[in-house]
């Protein structure tokens, strides 16, 4: 069985739509003020601006796990 795990953080952006970075095989032991701190500083620096549209608020960051298991085929 193998693991996956990715980070997914969702911003707001100025035209009041949705974006969700998602950041595969995160650093382990993340804290929540460290993502706050991380989304915070995106936001500051303005450096995305999908569609024209810059990031302006987090909505939510959520870690994702999610379990493979394959099976043998005869």
């Amino acid at each position: 069985m193998a693991a996956n795990t990715v980070l997914e953080l969702t911003f707001k952006r100025a035209d009041l739509k949705t974006c969700t970075m998602s950041i595969v095989y995160p650093k382990t032991g993340l804290t929540v003020d460290q993502v706050n701190t991380a989304m915070a500083d995106i936001i500051a620096k303005n450096v995305f601006a999908p569609e024209g549209s810059p990031l302006v608020a987090k909505v939510r960051a959520e870690m994702v796990i999610t379990d493979t298991t394959p099976f043998a085929m005869s």
